[in-house]
Order: C-alpha cells, then structure tokens, then sequence
C-alpha cells in the first residue's frame, strides 16, 4: 500500500483504517518516521534479512509482528536501505512460508508527501520498492514534489 500527498496524519489515519477494514485487524500497527527512524529501521532490517536479531531489542519490525508496518516519508531514504526493503518485501511478498521469519511485517505500506513516481524518475527512489508497494494507491491531495513549499 502507497499513500501519497496530504498530511502526515492523513497518511497515517488513511493506512490505519486499512489496516482495520483488512484481515489483519487486531494485530500491531507501527508507524516509523523515515526522517528520524531510518538508522533503526536499517539495523533491524540487516539483522532480520540475516536471520541474527536479537529477541530482547525491541526494533520496528518486532514491533509490527504479523500486521503492518507503516513506513511514512518513505522517499528519504537511502538506496542500501532501500535495497534492504525490497529484500524483505520479496520475502513478504510471494516467499515460501518456511522462509518467512516469525518477528517480522505481515505488510508494509508506506507514505509520502511527494509523488514516489516522480523520485522514481529522478532516480532517487528504487523502482522496485515503489513496485512492490504500489499494489494499493490512495491519493490524499496533491503529493508535493521535493523542495517544493
């Protein structure tokens, strides 16, 4: 799921009631702040897609274990952790289920206040997370591209 343009709590409440409406209601919904979450998020991805995390550190994807995984201003992160997340979207995605690890997303939906197309086309954004997470598209508004006020 990509949620694009509005507010950061239009984002929010729009990913949330889907969350909600879908099988997975009654599960965790996390929100992670790409801006200042980024660094967490990446460790947690490394040591998941390695199968090495630990079961005391509290990170975002043993937080949103088995529902959804929010991840809001998805466009300002970095290519290695975007790599990481097409990583783990593949597995999410479609992998055997005996490949799957247990702490993890059922599924990740993400949001931005610009248009993930056109960062596509910019080459600032990976094509292959937005095709992975551009399966559902909610439009809240006009998404803002970069920079723009």
């Amino acid at each position: 799921m990509l949620v694009q343009g509005g507010t950061e709590r239009q984002r929010v409440e729009a990913a949330l009631a889907f969350h909600e409406a879908s099988p997975l209601r009654g599960t965790p919904f996390l929100v992670l702040d790409c801006v200042r979450g980024e660094s967490r998020l990446s460790r947690a991805l490394q040591s998941w897609l390695i199968c090495e995390s630990d079961p005391a550190t509290v990170d975002p994807l043993r937080e949103s274990d088995g529902g959804t995984l929010f991840l809001n201003e998805i466009t300002s992160l970095t290519p290695s952790t975007q790599r990481l997340l097409v990583m783990l979207a593949r597995r999410l995605d479609g992998g055997p289920a005996h490949d799957r690890r247990a702490a993890g997303p059922a599924r990740l939906a993400a949001g931005s206040s610009e248009d993930v197309g056109e960062a596509v086309q910019r080459n600032r954004f990976s094509s292959a997370l937005l095709d992975s997470l551009d399966k559902i598209r909610v439009e809240l508004g006009r998404a803002r591209r970069r920079g723009a006020a």
